[in-house]
């Protein structure tokens, strides 16, 4: 019988690589690049006019006709413009001596009809997309922006507080030590800060006083969120909330590369509506052409490198032995899969549901 394959969440982190992200508007617009341009993080790949409100107006209850017949009363056509009180559509009765009339509310766009219904964008406002990160456009999305693509190390995290920004990367703790407020020091201004652990309270009003341009963590208190959405800059977690040291490799490359300029992307949603992961980018010249990140799904096998993702071995990490051939029976009652993984640091081997783990791919 062939064994099941299961695929948890992955986490990225590597130190070098090509990478490739799309930049696109949530509406079509107009793109402004081409293929092969240079571009900074500040870049305007595309521009679109997006509506600020819709209004729809019911006009099969205005002429007081079945919506299925409304359409044949129409005046006005799908993308025309209209002004206030202008007449969308009318019906005369009565032999003609009467005219019913359904008018505009307002000034705008006329969008869709159908259903009896007339659907009219109101106002508009012009949205962009940025490069986000400097690099080359590697490829053209027709009238939604670009593939820009760029080389050194990527780091995917687990939270962010804010919208994408940059600054150059200072290290201020060690890995496991938590960022408080005498580790941030006058030179820290206008820098992204680097804790290794959690953030105290203390080091969140330090920075906000130093006017950082952001902070990277470990961890972070939950208790913590009313006062993140005070202070005036981003807040970045690798790990989650908590108390949870950075991983070590993570750790490793924001040191490896500390004084260069970082950029802190928000993906968009992924295709089950969720977010995806904040992703942290720091772009490094290099002679050659690095290989492109890992693509495509990993199924949990042995030899992989996983953390674990509930307690009581919550942020612990270590590489995956075997799975169960079969389900087993929780302490809770419940039925799952389980996978045994040694732990790190010669603590042993524990055995775990498949669901409480997630890969790390470096």
């Amino acid at each position: 019988m062939e064994m099941l394959r299961f695929y948890p969440e992955e986490v990225r982190f590597i130190a070098l690589a090509t990478i490739r992200r799309e930049r696109r508007l949530s509406v079509p617009g107009k793109v402004l690049v081409r293929r092969g341009d240079q571009v900074e993080a500040t870049t305007v790949l595309a521009v679109a006019e997006q509506p600020t409100a819709v209004v729809i107006v019911d006009i099969a209850s205005q002429l007081k006709v079945p919506p299925e017949r409304a359409a044949a009363y129409l005046q006005q056509k799908s993308g025309a413009s209209v002004r206030a009180q202008e007449v969308l559509a009318q019906r005369r009765i009565w032999m003609g001596l009467r005219t019913l009339r359904a008018r505009s509310p307002v000034d705008g766009e006329i969008v869709a009809t159908g259903g009896g219904k007339v659907l009219i964008w109101t106002g508009v406002r012009e949205i962009e997309v940025r490069a986000g990160f400097p690099g080359t456009v590697a490829e053209v999305l027709p009238s939604y922006g670009a593939v820009i693509e760029t080389k050194g190390a990527l780091i995917q995290a687990f939270w962010s507080s804010g919208p994408d920004f940059s600054g150059m990367i200072r290290i201020v703790t060690s890995g496991a030590e938590p960022l408080r407020a005498r580790s941030i020091d006058p030179v820290a201004q206008g820098t992204i800060v680097v804790g290794g652990a959690w953030i105290e309270p203390s080091a969140l009003e330090q920075a906000e006083r130093l006017q950082v341009k952001g902070i990277i963590a470990g961890s972070m208190d939950a208790s913590l969120l009313s006062m993140v959405r005070e202070v005036s800059f981003p807040i970045v977690l690798t790990e989650g909330f908590g108390r949870l040291p950075m991983h070590p490799g993570i750790f490793r490359i924001l040191s490896l590369y500390q004084g260069r300029e970082a950029f802190v992307l928000q993906p968009p949603l992924r295709s089950d509506g969720l977010p995806g992961r904040p992703e942290i980018l720091i772009p490094v010249p290099t002679e050659s052409l690095p290989p492109p990140e890992p693509e495509g799904e990993v199924f949990l096998q042995p030899g992989l490198r996983v953390r674990l993702l509930r307690e009581p071995y919550r942020g612990r990490t270590g590489t995956v032995e075997r799975i169960s051939p079969y389900p087993w029976t929780l302490d809770s009652g419940l039925r799952a899969w389980c996978v045994e993984i040694q732990l790190d640091g010669g603590e042993g081997n524990v055995w775990v549901p498949v669901y409480n783990v997630e890969i790390l791919r470096s």
